[in-house]
Parts: structure tokens; sequence; C-alpha cells
């Protein structure tokens, strides 16, 4: 009888993890099949010290690899002898000993960023592409997925950036499943085949061509089971709607549906919260979620201090007049090593519904993410997952330096851009 359970516990790790150590592991120190991963701000009380950080999976993901590592970020940033070096390392070591290793980033932001994307493509085994969602859509490639063999993808607030490993607070999760990730692979494989084509020279007219706007092949949601009487049920989706290998899976759609579905409470967090974006305007997320305040939901929204920056500000204030209805400013203190630019900031993208729904994305909860720019996102139904990032949602909440927004007050702008503050170094300058 033992040995005869052996054989099935080596059979079913085989086919559901693949990973190179998987034979020598048992099943109670596997990873998780579905979890949630963070990033804590150092300095910082806000976040969830259950959830493992996102550098320690980013590695352990890569080191797993066999066949083949696709990043599809918005840009890729280094620093001397900070956590991205360590990722760097994996992605080496992984091409390496052969996996295939693709980089796809946002064409607006190589002038920014060129490097390190550009020294890794000259290592074998690894290739990278620049898309311009710009010329496509009219908006940007804004996402951030890993996918690790077509078998485990990772969805999250969390850029290819060393200071979203230690400076931002950022929220993802990763899903072990393949069922799960094809979907996200199949996105991949369109955004990756786009690049080519506009290296090529075509046009947006046969970009566009690309996209195959079939519904997936396989009933949603896609249950995986955690534990006995523990069932994740999970939705994928993306945005923009009009480029998308899949448009019924709008990630819009899915946020909506939850909101409407509410009973008793929603929390959120997001870098910014408007019914407009850069000259376009939709309301139906803020709409839904007043329907829901109206009928007897209690709802609250963390929303980062860089929404002080532009008119986001004034549609928060606003937001907030709406009964049951409460919104505070995320605020990170600078931190004690000098100044970073863009850090020290909540980056956070993601909404709890009932403690049992939970949405982890890329998107910032404005149109423009949804309707023009490339992004993902992932509804999770599960209450113990909806438990722990309604813990990290209470952290930022409850955080000393969180402020309540009130519709009468002026908020001062915090700087998080470039050039240091008054009286401020940089980091490493």
């Amino acid at each position: 009888m033992k040995r005869s359970a052996t054989a099935v516990a080596v059979l079913v790790l085989a086919a559901l993890a693949a990973w190179p150590r998987a034979a020598a592991l048992d099943a109670a120190t596997l990873p998780p099949t579905v979890e949630l991963i963070e990033t804590r701000p150092i300095e910082t009380s806000v976040g969830n010290p259950d959830l493992r950080t996102a550098h320690d999976v980013w590695i352990e993901l890569i080191k797993g690899a066999h066949r083949s590592v696709d990043l599809e970020h918005f840009y890729l940033s280094d620093w001397p002898n900070e956590p991205m070096k360590d990722v760097l390392a994996e992605i080496w070591a992984a091409a390496g000993r052969g996996v295939a290793v693709r980089l796809l980033l946002d064409a607006g932001m190589h002038k920014t960023y060129p490097q390190p994307a550009e020294s890794l493509a000259r290592f074998p085994n690894i290739q990278l592409r620049w898309i311009a969602i710009r010329k496509i859509t009219g908006g940007i490639q804004h996402a951030k997925m890993m996918l690790i063999d077509g078998r485990a993808v990772v969805i999250g607030s969390q850029n290819l950036d060393w200071r979203a490993l230690k400076h931002i607070h950022e929220l993802g999760v990763v899903v072990r499943d393949l069922r799960v990730a094809q979907p996200y692979q199949r996105m991949f494989e369109l955004d990756w085949a786009a690049a080519g084509l506009q290296a090529d020279g075509k046009d947006s007219l046969a970009v566009l061509k690309l996209a195959n706007r079939t519904p997936l092949s396989f009933p949603l949601p896609t249950r995986i089971g955690l534990a006995p009487g523990d069932t994740v049920e999970v939705w994928p989706g993306w945005s923009p709607k009009t480029f998308a290998a899949d448009s019924s899976a709008w990630d819009l759609d899915n946020i909506v549906r939850m909101v409407d579905g509410a009973k008793r409470e929603i929390v959120f967090q997001s870098l910014h919260l408007s019914p407009e974006d850069r000259g376009m305007r939709d309301a139906r997320l803020i709409d839904a979620l007043t329907r829901a305040a109206g009928r007897g939901v209690k709802v609250r929204a963390a929303i980062s201090d860089w929404t002080v920056d532009g008119h986001g500000i004034k549609d928060l204030q606003e937001f907030s007049k709406t009964p049951n209805v409460e919104a505070r400013l995320s605020i990170l203190p600078e931190w004690s090593g000098g100044y970073i630019p863009f850090a020290r900031v909540d980056h956070s993208k993601y909404m709890v519904v009932d403690t049992l729904w939970t949405w982890v994305g890329t998107s910032n909860l404005e149109p423009g993410y949804f309707h023009s720019s490339r992004n993902y996102g992932m509804v999770l139904r599960n209450r113990p997952l909806a438990g722990q990032a309604r813990k990290v949602f209470e952290s930022v909440w409850q955080s000393p330096t969180a402020v309540r927004v009130r519709p009468d007050t002026t908020y001062a702008q915090r700087t998080h851009r470039e050039t240091p503050p008054p009286g401020q170094k940089a980091y490493g300058k």
C-alpha cells in the first residue's frame, strides 16, 4: 500500500507541478497551486507578512522552468546591488540550460529603459521584442505577466523593476495550473506576433487581423482544488477588448459583475480611480460601485497619493461624498537611504468583495487602462484567498500615514518623479 501511494504521488507531482525538483519533494513542501504574492516596501507597516514576496516566488518559478519563460511587461529596470539582480541572474541561468526566454516590452519605454533589456537579448536563447500598442489601440503595453512552461502564470502590479521588489507596495497572484495559464499564453502569443509584424514594418490594420475573437475552448470558471473542501474558481481577464484572443473575457466586465454581486462589503486599492482618463470617459465602474453603496454595501477605497498630482483627486473627493463610501490616500514614507524616483508609492491593483471574491490585476481603475492599453486581470472566488487580500487592505487602511479623503480638503502634491524634492538627495547619486 505504501509503495502504491508513493507511485501515485510521484505521478501527480510530475503532471501538475513539473518542476525540476518535484520528484525529490513531497506534496507538503510544494508551493501552493494558487497564491497571492506581495512586495512590502521596506520601512513601512503595510502588507500581509503571511504572503511570500514577489522576489522569492519569481526566482522560484524561473529556477523551475523546463522549456520556456515568457515575460510581458511595461519595462525592465535594474540598479546595482538591488533585487532585480537576482531575477536577471536566474533568467540568464535558465537560458544557459536551454530554456527559451522571450521578453516583450512597451516600445514607448525603449528610450527610457533600453537596458538591461538590450543586453539580455544578446544571450543565446533570449529574444526581445518591443510592442507599440499605441499604434494598434492607442494605449500602452501596461501588462505585468510571467508565464513558465505554459503551465504557470503570474499576474500583478509588479513591473520588472528593482523598485517594485523593494520600495513599492505591490500585489500579484500566481496560478500553477495549465488550464489557467493557457488563455494567458494565447494572449502572449498574440502580442508577440504583433510585435514581430511591427518590427517588419506592418501597419496596425495588419496587426489587428491577428486577433481571433473566439470564446475560450473550455467552460469558465476553472475550478482548482487546493485542499479537501477548499476550491478556488478562476476567471481570466484582459484588456483592451478590441485587441484580444477572446473579447468575451474583458477585464472591466469581470470587475463590474463582481461589484454588482456584492452584498456586504467592497474594499479595493488602485493607483487611481476616475471615470475619465486621457480624454476618455467610462463611468461603468464608478456607477457599479455607487449602485452597490446605494443598496447598503460598505465601500472602502485606498488610493495612492500619486492621484493628487492630477485630476484624479477631485474625482475621488466627489466619489467619497457617496453614502456608504469612504476613501483614504495611501501614503508611503520616504526611505531613509535617499529619494528614489517613481517609488515609495502604493501601486497595488486589487479588489475584495464580501471576503469571497478577489480581483487582482495590472490596470489602474481608469478608462484608458481597459479601453486602449494591454492589461491582464484575474478573478478568484475563494474565501481564504480573499481573506489574505483583505488583510493586505486593512494594513494599508490602518497605516499611520494613510489620510482620509474629504471633499473640502486640499491635498499637497508629493514628488514621485525623476527630480528629488528640494533638500533631498537621490539614492545612488
